[in-house]
């Protein structure tokens, strides 16, 4: 009797064992799927940005050759628009990667530079000797950037989120491209503008032990990983987490106050197709409760770009009804399932408080006059406009129409003055304004 029941107590442990064995395959094979599926979403996305430097360098190329004002607008706006399409692929690399860099901060104060030279071109201004100094130095950091990033593709060094421990990049790419120009101009990405502190209530300074259990709150159930605290502008404690659910999170929190800043796990499918009209709605729900519990007041949907697996949705908080522009915060989403799988709310952390709103000095109406007649005014909204991280100017909004284009153009609400015009580009990656 003992002897039968030996065997079958055997037999139900090696039953056991083999069941546990499969269980752990399956989960190593499903591991490897998924590390796989980020290795060539990471490579993707570099090679994106590889093409998008090399259309920067060969505008600027142009330009140093270019000495009509009209050709130097026109080259001015490529390099404009590519350096925001570069930096949209850079957002959505891990924050391990040039995320959360100075790589990405500096492609997009090149797109700002370019950009701020463009309006003083049409005011009449020729580009002086400081300018296209300026614009070599930009050339030659974007010529380094593109090597960095040629060295990962050819060695298909594409690490994915959960293997990387810490730092932007490796170090000999690192050294690479630490020498940045200064960019000198009335930009919203200004050196000294960068380096101010926060303007928003900074509350009281948090220890790395409470970060970590700030972080265990937020993503319960999962093992916290190292804590490193990082100085700077806006000082936060950086974490990892493992969660069962979601895998390996990268969160940061404000030393000051120890408020969520950005986020970023994988997205578990690969979906590529444009969305449908129920699917952006969906994953617009999904994001407004996301923020609405994070504490985000009324926000406003400004526009979206998807990508292999990822929906990026970009939000604005009102104030007494007006947009506030300038608190923008990114979520993005899982295509595949739809939630929330990562949050870039550093605009927000730095720039939002309750402000002193002006009264409009025009009425809607009053203001619409001074949209040219040929664009066909389909909404019309009250915004704060960020025209440098020094200023901003209460405009309203008039999103149009002409022959199927579609444009957006703020009319200063005290003045009537044309402040600033944006066209909307549908595509298959979503709206893009240019």
């Amino acid at each position: 009797m003992r002897k039968g029941l030996r065997r079958i107590v055997f037999a139900a442990l090696a039953v056991g064992l083999i069941v546990a064995l499969v269980k752990v395959n399956e989960s190593r094979e499903a591991l490897e799927a998924r590390q796989a599926a980020e290795r060539t979403r990471i490579e993707n996305l570099y090679h994106r940005i590889d093409d998008d430097l090399n259309d920067v360098d060969v505008s600027l190329s142009k330009l140093s050759a270019a000495s009509s004002p009209r050709q130097s607008v026109l080259l001015l706006g490529d390099v404009w628009r590519a350096t925001g399409s570069a930096g949209a692929a850079m957002g959505l690399l891990p924050l391990s990667h040039a995320d959360s860099c100075e790589m990405s901060q500096f492609v997009t104060r090149c797109g700002d530079y370019a950009h701020a030279l463009m309006g003083r071109v049409l005011q009449g201004r020729a580009l002086t000797d400081e300018d296209r100094k300026q614009l070599q130095d930009m050339r030659t950091a974007c010529a380094n950037i593109r090597q960095v990033a040629g060295h990962a593709i050819e060695a298909g060094n594409f690490v994915a989120a959960d293997n990387v421990d810490g730092g932007c990049y490796e170090q000999q790419s690192e050294a690479a491209i630490s020498e940045y120009p200064t960019l000198i101009y009335d930009g919203p990405f200004s050196e000294s503008a960068e380096n101010q502190a926060p303007r928003s209530e900074p509350g009281e300074r948090i220890t790395a032990q409470q970060a970590a259990a700030v972080a265990g709150r937020l993503f319960p159930g999962g093992a916290i990983g190292n804590t490193a605290y990082v100085p700077g502008s806006l000082p936060v404690y950086e974490l990892t987490i493992e969660s069962a659910d979601r895998g390996q999170v990268s969160l940061s929190l404000t030393e000051q106050g120890g408020k969520l800043l950005s986020f970023m796990t994988v997205p578990k499918g690969n979906k590529n197709d444009p969305p449908s009209d129920e699917e952006s709605e969906r994953l617009k729900e999904s994001a407004l409760s996301f923020l609405r519990e994070m504490g985000v007041e009324d926000p406003a949907a400004a526009y979206a770009q998807y990508y292999q697996g990822v929906a990026v949705l970009n939000f604005a908080p009102r104030q007494d009804g007006v947009i506030l522009y300038s608190d923008l915060v990114k979520v993005y989403l899982d295509r595949e399932t739809g939630e929330v799988m990562g949050l870039d709310a550093r605009n927000y952390r730095l720039n939002h408080r309750t402000r002193a709103l002006a009264k409009p000095k025009l009425t809607e109406a009053e203001a619409e006059a001074y949209v040219s007649g040929e664009l066909a005014v389909e909404h019309r909204d009250l915004a704060l406009i960020p025209l440098t991280q020094q200023s901003e100017v209460l405009c309203y909004e008039f999103k149009a129409t002409r022959d199927g284009t579609f444009y957006i153009v703020y009319i200063n609400a005290l003045t009537g003055e044309e402040e600033q015009i944006f066209q909307v580009i549908n595509s298959a990656e979503g709206d893009l304004v240019v």
